[in-house]
């Protein structure tokens, strides 16, 4: 990530979780803190570049919200632990997962939505539309 401006940021670089280094969780956290670092830095500047986007700052801030919470129930299921993402969280992160993920999103950063029932909580169809199993949960 770097202020479109030039001014001497260093570009964001992905580590993949396959990697072998570390521990998922504390590299998600590092990831997760960097991004806010970041932000936080330019808030008041222009537009950031991530990738091939530019977005404002409130738009990097709504794709971290995204990121974290969706990465942190990731997790705790991978875990074994039922941690929902609270309702009106999930339904704020929804309409804005539905503003920003675009088909061009699929299948490099986000699966192919996964159809829920009309009547599932908000945080089932954030999760499904990208494209996570609600239901899938670890039995330890």
């Amino acid at each position: 990530m770097r202020r479109t401006s030039g001014q001497g940021a260093v570009p964001y670089q992905r580590v993949p979780l396959d990697a072998g280094v570390g521990n998922p969780a504390l590299l998600l956290r590092d990831g997760a803190a960097e991004v806010l670092g970041r932000w936080a830095a330019v808030l008041a500047g222009g537009p950031i570049a991530i990738g091939d986007r530019h977005l404002t700052s409130p738009m990097v801030a709504a794709v971290g919200a995204i990121e974290i919470a969706v990465h942190g129930w990731d997790v705790a299921t991978a875990c074994g632990e039922r941690r929902p993402i609270p309702a009106p969280m999930a339904e704020e992160l929804l309409d804005l997962a539905l503003l920003l993920i675009t088909p061009h999103d699929r299948p490099s950063r986000f699966g192919r939505p996964v159809a829920v029932p009309a009547y599932a909580p908000a945080q089932d169809h954030l999760l499904a539309y990208l494209g996570r199993r609600p239901d899938w949960f670890v039995c330890n």
